[in-house]
């Protein structure tokens, strides 16, 4: 009845327009007629679109579409929450272990070894003399074991089993300055190991002296890696002269203390026989120059 009653007005526009323009005798009457006429056709429009809009079947539309709407953005934050949570793509963050063959782990071992030989060179750069230390050639064992440390650690195992870190051992000790002392050693398979305790005893005692332990703070980075390799370095501050017995110990989850290795080692005095032979090179430097200005005083003169 609504849509009737707008083409019902929209007629009587038409009939207007057609009645009054041919009895207005100026030009801008006529413009006002058509304009009058133009407005009540638009309003008469609205009218009927407002009442098309209200219409319930519009009003069931506008709701489902907002439903929809309000589902989407709902799913959309849902997506994102489980993202951030471990959604789909969280498998991408968990760690495997690279199952190569025996060729492509070696390719792998030989480039972390040149890596690895890199850093006992000034800016990276493999050439003869360009040792950071000039007196300290490169261990190539050492270089060798490192690398397959990293490539462990980073999840790339041996194909051919590598038993050197399944176990925990190759204790090292070495000073640090006149007063303190390095204690390295190279953590294996994690198993049910909690932690390590670093203990030092004098040459002439009965018993050890626990210096650090994995349940301090201040020293709990000793407690069990998850991975085998990891290369542990107390430093042992402060040490006073003298030989010393050095020992880690492992405690594991059963409350068992197994030693992993033991050294001894000597601290001897600062400027000991090192100082003695720069005195001894300096004396005989300064004789040297003495001897050769007596001898110049003593030649003729032209």
């Amino acid at each position: 009845r609504k849509a009737s009653l707008s083409s019902f007005w929209s007629a009587f526009a038409c009939d207007f327009i057609e009645a009054m323009a041919p009895n207005v005798s100026s030009h801008r009457g006529q413009l006002r007629v058509l304009r009058t006429a133009a407005w009540v056709v638009t309003a008469i429009s609205g009218l009927h679109l407002a009442s098309f809009v209200g219409s319930p079947f519009v009003s069931s539309l506008a709701a489902g579409g907002s439903r929809s709407l309000r589902s989407v953005r709902s799913a959309e934050g849902d997506a994102k929450q489980e993202e951030g949570a471990g959604g789909p793509m969280s498998f991408m963050t968990v760690e495997q272990d690279l199952e190569l063959s025996p060729e492509e782990y070696a390719m792998a071992l030989e480039s972390e070894i040149e890596a690895q030989r890199g850093k006992y060179y000034i800016n990276g750069v493999v050439k003869p003399g360009n040792l950071v230390v000039p007196w300290k050639p490169v261990d190539e064992k050492a270089l060798e074991k490192e690398a397959r440390r990293v490539l462990n650690k980073n999840g790339i195992k041996d194909p051919a089993g590598d038993d050197s870190v399944r176990e925990d051992g190759d204790l090292s000790l070495a000073p640090v300055g006149d007063q303190d002392v390095s204690v390295r050693w190279v953590a294996g398979e994690p198993g049910t190991k909690i932690g390590y305790v670093v203990e030092r005893k004098a040459k002439n005692a009965m018993s050890f002296q626990e210096l650090a332990s994995y349940e301090a703070m201040e020293t709990s980075y000793l407690l069990v890696k998850d991975y085998a390799g990891h290369v542990y370095d107390y430093q042992d501050f402060l040490v006073p002269p003298g030989s010393y017995t050095y020992r880690v110990l492992c405690r594991y989850r059963s409350g068992d203390v197994q030693v992993v290795d033991q050294k001894d080692f000597v601290l001897r005095e600062p400027g000991g026989a090192d100082g003695l032979l720069s005195f001894a090179f300096f004396g005989v430097l300064i004789a040297a120059l003495s001897l050769g200005s007596y001898f110049a005083d003593q030649s003729p003169t032209a």
